[in-house]
């Protein structure tokens, strides 16, 4: 079976272009009437409100972490990427493949170590184990 990958919803990089034009304004937008914080040596206001910068950061990363944040499975393993990296584990690695109490994938090592699956939900579970080309054994629970 070819890769499967798994990504954020891409509708989120356009909430986060909107949210950094948003905020172009409250960094770039006309001074405040108060002085003292936003003056200068000379007593004029300087244009930018060096202050509330950072503010364009949040977009930004969020840009950032829909643009590398994932989960590709292939017949190896799984690659976990991160924001300032990745991580490959091969299946031979892996005891088992579960969702946590809020619905995310995990990935239990036999280690005894637990990796979070960024984009899995507990639904992709069936999805991402198809991938691994082998067959998938389901528990009876009756």
């Amino acid at each position: 079976m070819p890769r499967v990958r798994f990504r954020p919803h891409q509708a989120i990089l356009i909430a986060a272009v909107v949210a950094f034009i948003g905020a172009l304004p409250i960094v770039f937008g006309p001074d405040l009437p108060s002085g003292g914080v936003l003056s200068d040596q000379s007593g004029a206001h300087t244009p930018v409100r060096w202050l509330f910068l950072p503010v364009l950061l949040i977009p930004v990363v969020v840009f950032v972490y829909v643009l590398r944040s994932g989960t590709d499975a292939d017949a190896e393993g799984l690659t976990v990427r991160a924001v300032f990296g990745q991580r490959r584990i091969p299946w031979s690695h892996m005891r088992e493949l579960s969702a946590d109490p809020r619905g995310r994938g995990v990935a239990l090592l036999t280690d005894g170590n637990a990796v979070t699956l960024p984009s899995v939900r507990a639904a992709d579970l069936p999805t991402l184990v198809s991938a691994s080309g082998k067959a998938v054994e389901v528990a009876d629970d009756q």
